[in-house]
């Protein structure tokens, strides 16, 4: 087989003549099959989504008493799961004996589908599950206690 390449180079026919017999003809049509990721634009990825760390919000020395409020109908709400914290404890209220998980009126970390949010008002959840219990403060009340992010 060598010689025979080197007598065909020897007597200047290319190679790809000299064994196109082998190779069958067809009708086929060429294929195109890679032109479409051709003509796309290259991907692009949409940008991470920073977040926040979960921090505490209000630092309350005496607890709830005279800030917050137990409120009867959102407690209900919480417990069919209707009022709830988006996610439970990412924000947080400090008193000496436990920690309530703190959601805004203004819509931060609040899932409020009834709407039955007021504006103002800042809502602090006790065990959001079954045993849910909604307490509501007034913002302005409670702007002394709060801790400003670092």
């Amino acid at each position: 087989m060598v010689g025979v390449v080197v007598a065909l180079l020897a007597a200047g026919l290319p190679l790809g003549a000299a064994f196109a017999d082998d190779i069958p003809q067809t009708d086929w049509p060429p294929t195109t099959r890679h032109s479409l990721y051709r003509s796309l634009p290259p991907r692009t990825y949409a940008p991470r989504i920073l977040y926040a760390p979960a921090r505490a919000v209000y630092k309350l020395p005496k607890g709830l008493d005279g800030l917050a409020a137990y409120d009867k109908t959102l407690t209900q709400a919480c417990m069919a799961g209707t009022f709830q914290q988006m996610s439970d404890g990412y924000y947080w209220a400090v008193t000496p004996g436990r920690r309530y998980g703190v959601a805004f009126s203004g819509g931060a970390n609040l899932e409020d589908p009834q709407n039955k949010r007021q504006p103002g008002k800042v809502y602090f959840f006790l065990d959001q599950d079954a045993r849910c219990s909604v307490y509501v403060g007034d913002q302005a009340k409670l702007m002394p206690n709060y801790i400003p992010p670092v």
